[in-house]
C-alpha cells in the first residue's frame, strides 16, 4: 500500500520588497543615531578644550554640562556658565543661571544660543580701574543665532530680547540705574563690499529708563529707535575687549554710516541718515541731517528745561522751518542739521547738550 502524499506546490516568493523600506529606514537611522552620537561627542571635545585652552583671552566656564536635542539638534546645556577677559582694559566677566547652544547636525557653521534666568556682566571703567561696575538683567526670552561665513572675520549675528528688565550699579549699589525695554533686536553681516565693514541693525521698541540724572526735554521714555548703519574699517582684534575694537578702529580712521534713523522719543520724532566717529577724547563727531516732526513742540520743551534761550529758538525755528519749505520738506516736517563737534551737540545752531567720552 502506497503512502498517500502532500502536494506542497511551488515555494512561495519571499516578499522582500514589503519589508525592504522598512529595514532601509531602519538602517538609515541607525547610521544617523551613530553619526549624531560621534558629533556630540566631538562636540563635547571642543567645549572641554576651549575650556581649558581659551583663545583671545576668553575665559569660559560651567557647572554642569549635557547634551541632548536628538534627532533635530545637538544642544549642549550648561547650568551656571561663566565668561571673562581678565587681561583686557575693562576686565569684563559675565556669569548666568543657565544657557544652550544648539548645532543643526547638518550645518555646523549655524549656532543658536539661549539663555535662561537672570545673567549678571561686571566691568571696570579704563580710566578708574579700581571701580567695578555690574549689570543685571532679566528676560523673558534671549536668543542669539550665529552664521559663519567662509572667508571673513565675522560671521551673520542676530539677536533678539524681549521683556528686559536691567539694572546698572555703577561703582556702588547706591548708584543705580535702570532700564525697561518690550524688545531689543541687533543684526550684524559682513558688508557685500569685500572690505572689513560691517552692516548693522539695531532696533529698541518700549524702553523706560531710570538714571541718576534725567534726560532734559525728552523725558525717561522711549517708543522706539531704530538704526541701520555700516561700520567701516573695522580692525581685527586679537582680545574680546570692546575697548580696545574702539581705540583700534578710532587710529584707522573707522567711521559709522548711518544709512536710516529713526528716533522717537517723548517730543522728538525725527528720521535721519549721516555719519559719526569718534575725536582723540573717544567722544562722538560727525553730522546727521535729520527731518523732525513738531519742531516747535521739541523747542518749547527745551526752553521750557532751560536747554536753549526762548529768542534763540524763535530764530533757529523761523530759520529752518524756511529752508525747509524752500528745500519741500513734507508738511510738518522741518530740516534740521544735527552735529557733534568737540564735545558739543548742536542742533541746527542751537548747542543743546554737553557729550562724554563713550569710555
Amino acid at each position: 500500500m502506497t503512502e498517500p502524499t502532500t502536494d506542497m506546490g511551488p515555494p512561495r516568493p519571499r516578499r522582500w520588497h514589503i519589508y525592504a523600506p522598512t529595514i532601509a529606514i531602519a538602517v538609515l537611522v541607525a547610521l544617523y543615531a551613530v553619526y549624531w552620537t560621534a558629533v556630540s561627542r566631538e562636540v563635547r571635545g571642543a567645549l572641554e578644550i576651549f575650556a581649558t585652552n581659551p583663545g583671545h583671552g576668553l575665559v569660559v566656564g560651567w557647572q554642569e554640562l549635557s547634551l541632548g536635542g536628538f534627532p533635530y539638534r545637538i544642544e549642549a546645556r550648561f547650568s551656571s556658565p561663566t565668561a571673562s577677559a581678565p587681561t583686557t582694559p575693562e576686565a569684563w566677566s559675565w556669569k548666568g543661571e543657565a544657557a544652550e547652544i544648539a548645532l543643526l547636525p547638518h550645518n555646523l557653521r549655524h549656532l543658536i544660543v539661549n539663555l535662561r534666568g537672570t545673567q549678571e556682566l561686571r566691568y571696570r571703567d579704563p580710566s578708574a580701574p579700581r571701580i567695578e561696575n555690574a549689570m543685571f538683567a532679566t528676560m523673558k526670552g534671549a536668543w542669539a543665532s550665529y552664521v559663519e561665513v567662509p572667508g571673513a572675520s565675522f560671521g551673520r549675528l542676530a539677536v533678539d530680547v524681549e521683556n528686559v528688565e536691567a539694572r546698572h550699579e555703577r561703582g556702588n549699589p547706591g548708584s543705580v540705574e535702570t532700564l525697561d525695554a518690550g524688545r531689543l533686536q541687533l543684526h550684524m553681516r559682513p558688508a557685500p563690499t569685500g572690505t572689513p565693514d560691517l552692516d548693522i541693525a539695531l532696533q529698541a521698541d518700549v524702553v523706560t529708563l531710570g538714571l541718576t540724572r534725567s534726560i532734559r526735554a525728552l523725558g525717561p521714555d522711549i517708543a522706539r529707535i531704530m538704526i541701520q548703519a555700516r561700520a567701516r574699517n573695522l580692525p581685527p582684534v586679537e582680545r574680546m575687549s570692546a575697548v580696545e575694537l574702539f581705540e583700534q578702529w578710532r587710529a584707522v580712521g573707522g567711521t559709522l554710516a548711518v544709512s536710516d534713523l529713526i528716533v522717537q522719543w517723548g517730543p522728538l520724532d525725527m528720521t535721519a541718515s549721516g555719519e559719526m566717529a569718534l575725536d582723540e577724547e573717544n567722544r562722538p563727531q560727525g553730522r546727521f541731517d535729520t527731518e523732525i516732526a513738531d519742531f516747535e513742540g521739541l523747542l518749547e520743551a527745551m526752553v521750557r528745561e532751560g536747554l536753549v534761550r526762548e529768542r534763540d529758538a524763535r530764530v533757529a525755528l523761523a530759520g529752518l522751518v524756511l529752508v525747509s519749505q524752500l528745500q519741500g520738506s513734507e508738511p510738518g516736517r522741518v530740516r534740521v542739521p544735527v552735529s557733534m563737534n568737540e564735545g558739543r551737540l548742536y542742533l541746527g545752531p542751537l548747542a543743546v547738550a554737553d557729550l562724554s567720552p563713550l569710555y
